[in-house]
């Protein structure tokens, strides 16, 4: 039987090798004509700079050449060529954040075209993925749950080389900043409870991919298991509500269809666990539970979601509202609840812990973790908590009061540091160093 009839050889090799030095040499004789080159090079430039330029015309922008000297001016001041040559950068990324978030063409144009791509090619945006049934994901969490191990040295040496050229390059190790913190806490006596907070993706894979069905394990990073372990060998526990979520998704959703948060209802479940667990690890010291120090009032809310307000839909398209039910807090008294610096309890938090609390998020108030934490708790807690800006803007919150001489870690006896799994992957994990306790006298 010849090679022929294997259909993978020639006399001159094999047929593949062939295809390839053909496709090569089509490659190398394509000819692009004059008109058309100038034609495609003006298109290019055109459209770089006439959106700009449109709304440098409308006094939306500032003109690029005022930005520009202005950022020339500053880096003249800068020590050194390389400190220039950042500021310079800094001020050219600065314009280019005006014209992406401020244009005027980019607000008539992005709504209608979102909407098209969204509805019938099912195609979102860079921070957006659009799942099933109308769910939607911030691309960020998938990525984290799809991707790399966090620990994996390539991926942690990718990040640290992956900053603005202008920026100090971010820290991606998380256990470092972790056991930096379990050490200034134990200094003033204090534990330290991790507290990972699953993302949807990990809870509600069933939204994104037909091979899922709710109520499965959580989906985890290659890196989870290990990072767990490492802290727990170091001496911080780790409280991972990842299975209780995933467990009680057979039943009902356990996050938001257009958030990225979890549901009133995922919220109270975790906090009566985490409760359950600060008692049995910490009661002794923790004084004596008053049942009756909180009650809750029911209550709703109605938003359409962080993650469709990302997508920049024109009004009245895209995904409807949400309702939910919540469940306020109030003390003994009937006032809403509040953070009490004298508890022993102190709950560092992101957005998950203020989604129902803050009403900057849209979702309601008096009824996000720290208070539900509270009323199973049947003790006061502290709440130092930030939406945005990673595990470092917490820690940097809680040292500016301590520095401010708001002493938050005066009478504590465990900090529970909450932060949304993705920041392993993503977040700046820099030390920050909390202000010494001054001595008494």
């Amino acid at each position: 039987m010849s090679g022929m009839e294997f259909g993978d050889r020639t006399e001159g090799g094999t047929i593949r090798d062939e295809r390839a030095r053909q496709a090569l040499r089509e490659v190398g004789d394509t000819a692009v004509s004059r008109p058309a080159a100038w034609a495609m090079v003006g298109w290019f430039l055109a459209t770089i700079v006439v959106v700009p330029a449109i709304d440098v015309v409308r006094g939306e922008l500032a003109s690029p050449w005022g930005v520009l000297a202005g950022a020339v001016r500053v880096a003249g001041e800068a020590d050194g060529f390389f400190a220039t040559n950042r500021e310079l950068q800094r001020g050219i990324d600065a314009f280019e954040d005006e014209v992406r978030e401020g244009s005027w063409v980019r607000e008539r144009l992005v709504p209608p075209v979102q909407a098209w791509t969204l509805r019938w090619l099912r195609l979102a945006n860079e921070r957006v993925h659009p799942g099933r049934g109308g769910w939607l994901h911030f691309r960020a969490d998938v990525d984290h749950v799809v991707g790399p191990g966090f620990l994996d040295p390539r991926v942690l040496e990718a990040r640290r080389a992956g900053g603005e050229a202008w920026e100090a390059p971010p820290s991606p190790d998380p256990l470092p900043a972790i056991l930096g913190l379990r050490d200034q806490l134990a200094e003033r006596g204090i534990s330290l409870l991790a507290m990972p907070t699953p993302v949807k993706p990990a809870i509600q894979p069933e939204t994104l991919s037909g091979r899922y069905r709710p109520g499965g394990p959580p989906l985890r990073n290659p890196s989870f298991d290990e990072w767990v372990k490492r802290l727990e060998a170091a001496g911080v526990p780790v409280f991972d509500s990842a299975p209780l979520l995933a467990g009680r998704a057979a039943v009902e959703p356990q996050y938001l269809a257009t958030d990225t948060h979890w549901t009133p209802e995922a919220v109270d479940a975790v906090a009566k666990e985490l409760a359950g667990h600060l008692e049995a690890a910490y009661g002794a010291v923790l004084g004596p539970a008053d049942p009756l120090a909180f009650y809750r009032r029911p209550a709703t809310a109605e938003s359409r979601g962080d993650i469709a307000e990302m997508l920049r839909l024109p009004a009245g398209a895209g995904p409807p509202a949400q309702s939910v039910e919540l469940q306020t807090v109030l003390d003994g008294r009937g006032d809403p609840w509040r953070p009490d610096p004298a508890a022993r309890v102190l709950l560092l938090g992101d957005s998950f812990t203020n989604i129902y609390s803050d009403d900057d998020l849209r979702w309601g108030t008096g009824a996000g973790l720290a208070e539900q934490l509270a009323f199973h708790l049947g003790r006061p807690v502290d709440r130092v908590a930030v939406n945005a800006g990673g595990p470092r803007a917490t820690r940097e919150a809680l040292a500016r009061r301590l520095a401010a001489g708001d002493d938050r870690l005066a009478a504590k006896t465990v900090v529970v540091w909450q932060f949304a799994t993705r920041e392993l992957s993503h977040g700046d994990w820099a030390r920050v160093a909390l202000p010494r306790r001054e001595p008494p006298g």
